[in-house]
């Protein structure tokens, strides 16, 4: 229980952190409530390596927990850097993946995780939202902030094609056709694996549906069986 009020502190900080860093990074604020959030980040981060030295001391394998751990390490920096920055949603997903984990349905979900590979998914869509938006911001001249930038990245991921931003160079128009693929394959992958739980799920139930059917079944035979003996040995 206070593992996981600890996990549900940090993922409630976590928000804050990211939800702090947006503002500033994409809106001009004054001096001192810049200094207030970076200091909230700068504590946070401070937060983040303790838990993750703690895990890393009870860890079974600690070569293998660094090495799934590496990009959680990155978010954990204090770097004023929009893809340091962005980082921070891998560690939101780290937490709340530990906190689902360490309730009392943690084997469901832990199997769940292990066959579908959501969590790898996420932390993936993460990075490739990350790097598309700071490439074409940076290559094409008619994208003129990283407001716009990712604004024309979720456009071109979910295939949405608003029109009110448009990348004019060769370099910008590769990167958007390699934002439409990517998002494509990712949003195919997630729906596959929705209908795939909820397809497993209806067939969970039908089955103990089925089991339950055939027990009571088996009970009446059962019965029926001892009411016969009983006859025949009148």
């Amino acid at each position: 229980m206070k593992r996981q009020a600890i996990y549900f502190s940090g993922i409630v900080l976590t928000i804050l952190d990211i939800l702090f860093l947006i503002y500033i990074t994409f809106f001009h604020v004054d001096s001192t409530f810049k200094f207030y959030v970076i200091a909230f980040d700068l504590f946070l981060c401070v937060f983040f390596w303790i838990e993750f030295l703690y895990s890393l001391k009870k860890a079974d394998d600690r070569k293998t927990y660094l090495k799934n751990n590496s990009l959680s390490i990155l978010g954990m920096l204090p770097f004023n850097s929009v893809f340091i920055r962005a980082l921070r949603f891998v560690k939101l997903a780290q937490f709340i993946k530990i906190f689902i984990l360490i309730r009392d349905d943690q084997k469901i979900v832990a199997d769940f995780l292990k066959k579908t590979y959501l969590d790898k998914i996420i932390v993936i869509t993460i990075i490739f939202i990350v790097i598309v938006t700071v490439l074409v911001w940076q290559v094409d001249s008619n994208i003129v902030d990283f407001r716009t930038a990712i604004w024309y990245t979720f456009v071109s991921m979910t295939s949405t094609g608003y029109g009110d931003v448009v990348p004019t160079s060769t370099s910008g128009r590769l990167i958007g056709i390699v934002a439409m693929l990517g998002g494509i394959l990712i949003f195919s992958l997630i729906t596959a694996i929705i209908s795939s739980a909820y397809v497993s799920r209806l067939n969970r139930d039908n089955r103990k549906d089925l089991e339950s059917k055939i027990d009571d079944l088996t009970s009446e035979v059962e019965k029926l069986n001892k009411k016969i003996d009983e006859l025949n040995k009148k």
